[in-house]
């Protein structure tokens, strides 16, 4: 069906969970091992170090709960650092979540705060499970509220910085998705 972002979310979670892995096979921190990828893209190498530096990076050394993952797409870069953990039970709680992009000249920033925003969460969405099923070929769910889309309740802290740019503007309204998903599972795989 259709999907916010497109294979975007595919593609980041495959390569920016594998960049972690990479990393840790190489023994490098995955915020160094990331920098030394992005000597051609100063724009997302940006939004990587101010998004690490608002969010207390820890190093993503074992047993942290904080994972990365950067994503360009539209014109536009997203770089994320999440804070998740399994709780009791289970369950994958997602504590915080910063995001930092570079969208080029904004236009409407308010606008582009809440298309990353709800990006992201709808990335949480389909990060922890919250899909439809399909019967007699139409989707089970036939209304936002049964989507299980996170709510306010359920919903982490999100933090969003735009980057003040002269670049020609770029697209967003499927950014935030992208790098959701692979930042959870990095932090996952840290703790």
């Amino acid at each position: 069906g259709i999907w916010r972002g497109g294979a975007h979310g595919i593609n980041a979670f495959f390569t920016e969970s594998f960049m972690d892995e990479l990393a840790r096979m190489a023994g490098v921190e995955p915020l160094s091992f990331r920098m030394q990828m992005l000597g051609g893209q100063p724009r997302l190498a940006r939004c990587l170090t101010t998004v690490t530096a608002l969010g207390d990076w820890d190093g993503g050394a074992p047993g942290s709960t904080q994972g990365l993952a950067t994503h360009s797409a539209f014109g536009s870069h997203i770089a994320l650092l999440v804070e998740a953990q399994v709780g009791d039970g289970g369950q994958i709680a997602v504590d915080r979540i910063i995001a930092v992009v570079d969208a080029g000249r904004l236009i409407h920033p308010d606008i582009v705060l809440q298309q990353i925003e709800s990006g992201i969460l709808w990335g949480i969405a389909a990060a922890l499970g919250s899909a439809t099923g399909f019967s007699g070929g139409l989707a089970d769910a036939r209304n936002f509220d049964t989507l299980g889309l996170p709510r306010l309740a359920t919903t982490p802290e999100i933090r969003i910085e735009l980057i003040e740019s002269n670049e020609a503007p770029g697209g967003v309204s499927g950014l935030g998705v992208a790098p959701v998903a692979p930042a959870i599972a990095n932090a996952l795989f840290a703790a």
